[in-house]
């Protein structure tokens, strides 16, 4: 049955004529959901706690606005997997279920983005804390000594020689993450209005049914697909970058401090939080591969309401089939988040606060460094010219 056609369907409504596939999925998305809103609830709990604590010692009207940030990266997950199992009582859900998982990956990646570059400070510390970073080629590939594996053809514009990174580069890359949002959320958001239109259902010879939609012709389908993985990899593009400059600064500071210097910087784990970001932009790109998948099962039918009388059509055909093993890969990458995020975030951690000062302090570059960095952005900027 076509998925804009299941919106009266529920797993209550055959009681015993499920096929165990379906029911498997169920169970694996159900455990993924109580792991990943045990590890964030803990979190939460642990957060309140000590951030009601701070706020009342510190005579603050709310908390610190990178405390929100990390709250929200948090609270994601189990908000997106709760979802995943709404999805297998009432397949329609899926619709609900893409456009959430759009929304929340530009906002998750918006607040980490923004959440790495609140560590470097204010200016001018930035730019004073980027001299530092040794010259890589950053938009090539790691195999050229870049960052950028998504679309290291960019470093034969931006890194044609090794080069450190610059306020330059950090813009570029804030502005691929943005452009990413951005398309990211109006694809999904035109594909579920063309999706949700009601259509006409016909039987096939072979017992299953189908609709044509406007996107589900080979043209526009395929434009989807391709402006869905263009924004992923224009956005893990960029956001590589960020991540990779912060990393490296603190890598880089890491190496000269010690004592209670040493435990700040150490808190802070970049390479770990930024998997989480990897995880929310490739997950949407295996829709389009489980649906191509045949796989159905025709133990549950539904009569529909058409022109066609005692039109009966199977429930968990492919179109189908692929929105719930969708849905089930979803909840398995929260739970695989949850716990990224309960290991690299601690609850009400009020380091970032200080992290910019203990940066500011340790190892100050040379005026030479800050000249050699302001060669390189022009260098930089030639080049894109």
């Amino acid at each position: 049955m076509p998925l804009n056609a299941t919106w009266g369907y529920t797993a209550f409504v055959s009681p015993g004529k499920l096929p165990w596939e379906v029911c498997a999925m169920f169970g694996v998305t159900s455990v993924c959901f109580i792991v990943t809103l045990a590890t964030s609830f803990r979190w939460a709990i642990q957060d309140c706690i000590k951030s009601a604590a701070i706020v009342a010692e510190e005579k603050r009207p709310i908390v610190p606005i990178h405390l929100e940030l990390v709250r929200l990266i948090i609270t994601t997950p189990p908000i997106i997997s709760s979802m995943c199992v709404v999805c297998m009582i009432r397949p329609s859900a899926a619709f609900v279920l893409e456009l959430l998982m759009a929304i929340f990956s530009c906002v998750v990646v918006g607040n980490m983005t923004r959440y790495f570059l609140a560590l470097l400070g204010e200016p001018p510390l930035p730019q004073e804390l980027l001299a530092r970073v040794p010259k890589r080629r950053w938009w090539c590939g790691c195999f050229c000594g870049g960052v950028n594996d998504t679309l290291p053809a960019m470093g034969a514009v931006w890194s044609k020689v090794p080069h450190r990174v610059t306020l330059d580069d950090i813009h570029r890359a804030t502005s691929m993450v943005r452009i990413f949002m951005t398309v990211f959320i109006a694809v999904n958001c035109t594909q579920l209005s063309f999706s949700m239109v009601p259509v006409d259902i016909h039987l096939l010879p072979s017992g299953w049914c189908e609709s044509r939609t406007a996107v589900s012709s080979p043209g526009i389908s395929g434009f989807i697909i391709f402006l869905t993985v263009w924004a992923s990899f224009v956005g893990m593009a960029g956001f590589s970058v960020v991540s990779g400059a912060v990393s490296s600064v603190l890598d880089i500071e890491f190496a000269h401090t010690e004592g209670a210097e040493h435990k700040l910087i150490k808190h802070f784990k970049v390479r770990s939080q930024s998997k989480t970001v990897a995880v929310y932009m490739l997950l949407p790109l295996l829709l389009p591969i489980l649906s191509a998948m045949p796989i159905g099962f025709k133990s549950v039918s539904v009569a529909l309401p058409g022109p066609v009388s005692n039109l009966s059509c199977p429930v968990f055909d492919q179109e189908v089939c692929g929105h719930v093993m969708y849905s089930m890969c979803i909840a398995m990458g929260m739970m695989l988040v949850s716990i990224l995020n309960y290991r690299s975030f601690h609850p009400a951690d009020m380091s970032a606060d200080r992290l910019p000062e203990v940066l500011a302090q340790l190892n100050p570059p040379s005026p030479a460094d800050l000249e050699e960095q302001d060669d390189d952005s022009q260098e930089s900027s030639m080049e894109s010219e």
